[in-house]
Formats: C-alpha cells, structure tokens, sequence
C-alpha cells in the first residue's frame, strides 16, 4: 500500500468542519473539482452511504468505510482503473484550541497481477497516490475555504427555509 497525507488547519471547531463533511452527498457544494456529486443510498449518514461523483467525463462510487463525528470519515472510492485493487480517502479531524487539525490521507493499493508484473503495478500505484495528494490537498483548502465563508451554515438555513 502506498499513503500520501496532507495536513491543515482551519479556523473553526471540528463540529463545524464535521457538519460540512458530514453532508456527503454535497461535495460539488463547496469542492471546486467536483462537478457533481449526489447521494446513491436511502441512509445519508454513517458507514455504508455511498455518492456518486463526477469530474469532468469521469464518474466514481465513494462508499464510507469509517463515520466518527468530528474525528474521522473515510471513504472507498470505486470505478478507477483495475491498476489498483483499492483507494481509500480517509480524513481525521483534531481539535487544537479554537482550530481544527485536519489529516487527509489518501491509501493506494495496487491491483493483483501476476508475479512478474507487479512491480509496475507498484509503480502505477506510487503514481496514483501522488496524484491523489495533490487533488487532497486542493480539497483541504477548498473545505477551509467552505469553512471560513460559512458555506454548509448557508445551505443548512436556505434547506430549512424551503
């Protein structure tokens, strides 16, 4: 397995920051990236909550694996090429004072092949995982960014409004 983290801190408590992580299936909400996302499960929290989302032309399944409120959320993320057998995002949430430290980390498992061939599975795997942090990392700002200008706050009035 191959493990790429980011790490930031944002100006907020983690109840904040877990209330815009915690509503899954809004991603395209406040992640710049993200063209759309939307929920596939009739449960919209807790583990097993899948959602569907799309950048540009392509489209993966996001299941969650691990739901902690205001300690971490981690998700499989399915439909990527067969070079790897498993990606998994997991971000972990620390309180610090006024602050919350967040972990976002990006877990690269490369695909089974036969014995010769598996060391440029690896390689594509190391590949991907750098990528991965680099998407991660843009995510981790977009999310303080979201955070700060009190997005989910507005979202949550303008759904209770309706």
């Amino acid at each position: 397995m191959v493990a790429v983290s980011n790490e930031l801190s944002v100006a907020a408590p983690p109840a904040e920051v877990w209330a815009l992580l915690a509503a899954f299936d809004r991603l395209a909400q406040w992640a710049e990236e993200i063209d759309h996302s939307c929920q596939l499960t009739e449960r919209s929290e807790g583990v097993g909550t899948e959602r569907r989302v799309q950048v540009r032309t392509n489209v993966v399944l996001e299941r969650v694996i691990v739901w902690q409120p205001e300690e971490a959320l981690a998700y499989e993320i399915i439909g990527l090429p067969n070079v790897v057998s498993r990606v998994v995002n997991e971000w972990t949430l620390t309180a610090d004072g006024d602050h919350t430290h967040l972990t976002l980390t990006a877990q690269v498992e490369p695909g089974q092949t036969m014995p010769m061939k598996k060391l440029p599975m690896k390689i594509v795997a190391r590949l991907l995982a750098r990528q991965m942090g680099s998407v991660n990392q843009r995510l981790l700002r977009d999310l303080e960014a979201a955070v700060t200008r009190g997005a989910f706050r507005s979202a949550s009035s303008e759904t209770e409004r309706s």
